[in-house]
């Protein structure tokens, strides 16, 4: 019979220890199977794949929450969604992932837990290429509140039935004839206009992406759309391209947490390329968001403890930068945005007016419709601003929001405008003036164009 000092006994609790939360590793490079990656998934260090790639060929949820150096790849014959991460201890950890090439959405960061989740990316991760993303563009042009078909340059990506995106309206095809697209249209007596799914009607120029609906089919998800995530990118770069849906998107409908959101390069996806739903703190800085189907960076409700700075953003099909707010919004500064196909920069209030609102420093070039938009804002300031070409709209409209009363003052002051073809500043609500209740004060070098706002 073997007999084990005290310090023997301890020094296999530690070896025992030590082996549950050291990540499982396999030899560099290897092909690593959908089953031997789940026996390694239960090793609370983490799984360290080195280099391997992981041949999905059924759904695959996974619960080790630290994943390192693994590409994750549809088998041959798999036409489903990518991984399901879960959180363990209420953590996910990204190292050198990638998540390509999935005919379903990419991968989602979920939890068992409703709160206290955090998602943290280190090194290069890659969420692209999934969803199967269909889209081509506008031949003509078509106002689509009046527009009952439509001509693309490749109908043949889309059958009757489809739902599609042009612009910020959803709708559905009823017959194709060659090229053109013909849409399913509203009740009597709007029997004219095309039936909107969800969004609006744009006035869409040619070259409009003209996308698939891709509901869900995001190149990674974080959160199931209750409370947010912490979120924490400082650490990583992040390549999230060409997917159906969004590139990078967090889903939340209830604020929560801290949002560190940086250094994503996201072009080319049927919808938002950077969508981040509710932030009531955080960042979003030193992003690349271009050729997005709708807006670049899109949050639907921010604070004033949000930055958005020192982004680039191009060619978004709907606002280059949309930002929310219920009472206060985030600061914009900083910003270089260029031919975005509706509005550069757009601060949206919903049940309040946004008081104190923050738009500096930006660079805006070559807007379809205007360069910033303001909807029920009360005051703040917009100051030093670089805002060249702005088409249907004056460059700086501060929009009417229906049910909102304004007070404060808006002061608008040192901006360089340039190329507007329908004045410099303009307003539809009629509360404005430089001296009521709602006062809009100007300070310009050159005398500038402004309509609808008493006193100028």
């Amino acid at each position: 019979m073997i007999k084990f000092t005290r310090r023997d006994f301890l020094s296999s609790l530690a070896v025992c220890s030590m082996a549950s939360i050291i990540p499982a590793r396999i030899a560099y490079g290897k092909p690593l199977g959908q089953e031997q990656l789940l026996s390694l998934d239960i090793n609370e260090g983490g799984v360290d794949g080195n280099g391997s790639i992981v041949l999905v060929k059924k759904p695959l949820i996974l619960h080790a929450g630290h994943y390192s150096n693994i590409t994750f790849s549809p088998d041959a014959g798999y036409f489903g969604p990518g991984p399901i991460f879960m959180a363990r201890n209420g953590k996910v950890i990204h190292n050198n992932i990638t998540v390509s090439g999935f005919s379903g959405p990419g991968c989602k960061i979920l939890s068992d837990s409703e709160i206290g989740n955090s998602f943290i990316a280190l090194g290069k991760c890659n969420y692209s290429n999934n969803g199967d993303l269909r889209r081509t563009t506008l031949t003509s042009s078509a106002n689509m509140r009046f527009s009952p078909s439509i001509f693309v340059a490749d109908s043949s990506l889309f059958k009757p039935g489809d739902f599609i995106w042009i612009g910020d309206g959803k709708f559905k095809i009823r017959e194709i004839k060659g090229s053109e697209i013909l849409l399913v249209t509203g009740a009597p007596p709007n029997i004219i206009s095309p039936m909107v799914f969800s969004g609006g009607y744009d006035k869409c120029t040619v070259g409009q992406f003209v996308t698939m609906n891709g509901d869900d089919k995001h190149g990674i998800r974080i959160g199931n759309g209750g409370y947010g995530w912490d979120i924490d990118l400082s650490q990583s770069k992040i390549e999230s391209s060409h997917n159906s849906g969004a590139g990078f998107y967090h889903a939340c409908k209830k604020f929560n947490g801290k949002q560190i959101i940086e250094n994503i390069t996201s072009i080319g996806n049927g919808y938002i390329n950077i969508g981040m739903s509710y932030m009531r703190e955080g960042v979003i800085k030193n992003c690349i968001a271009r050729d997005s189907g709708n807006n670049g960076i899109d949050v639907f409700a921010t604070s004033k403890k949000v930055d958005i700075h020192d982004n680039i953003v191009s060619g978004a099909g709907v606002d280059g930068i949309f930002i929310g707010g219920d009472g206060e919004s985030a600061r914009v500064y900083d910003n270089k945005i260029s031919n975005c196909r509706r509005v550069g920069i757009l601060i949206n209030a919903r049940l309040n007016p946004i008081k104190e609102v923050f738009v500096k420093g930006n660079m805006i070039l070559n807007s379809g419709m205007n360069s910033l938009t303001l909807t029920g804002v009360e005051s703040g300031a917009v100051n030093e601003n670089n805002l060249n070409g702005s088409v249907k709209r004056p460059t700086i409209y501060l929009e009417r929001r229906n049910g909102l009363a304004l007070s404060g003052i808006l002061n608008i002051s040192d901006n360089t405008i340039s190329n507007s073809s329908s004045g410099d500043i303009g307003t539809n609500y009629p509360g404005y003036s430089n001296t009521s209740e709602a006062a809009v004060k100007i300070k310009s070098a050159r005398k500038l164009d402004v309509s609808g706002i008493k006193g100028y």
